[in-house]
């Protein structure tokens, strides 16, 4: 999803997509996630407003 982007999203638009395909996916689970591949260093995650986040796909 975010390589369609060319490796850049806002949180929401992610999560909008991710909904898509996973119905059920709360926004605790989302963020749950996002927070886990920001760990294994797969992306970014950067603050853009106080209520808007920016996914960014790290170079491999």
């Amino acid at each position: 999803m975010l390589r369609q982007r060319k490796g850049v999203a806002k949180d929401k638009e992610v999560y909008r997509m991710v909904k898509m395909v996973y119905k059920d996916v709360s926004p605790k689970e989302f963020y749950k996630a996002v927070m886990r591949l920001e760990l294994k260093g797969i992306v970014t995650v950067s603050s853009i407003s106080k209520s808007v986040k920016s996914i960014r796909l790290r170079e491999a």
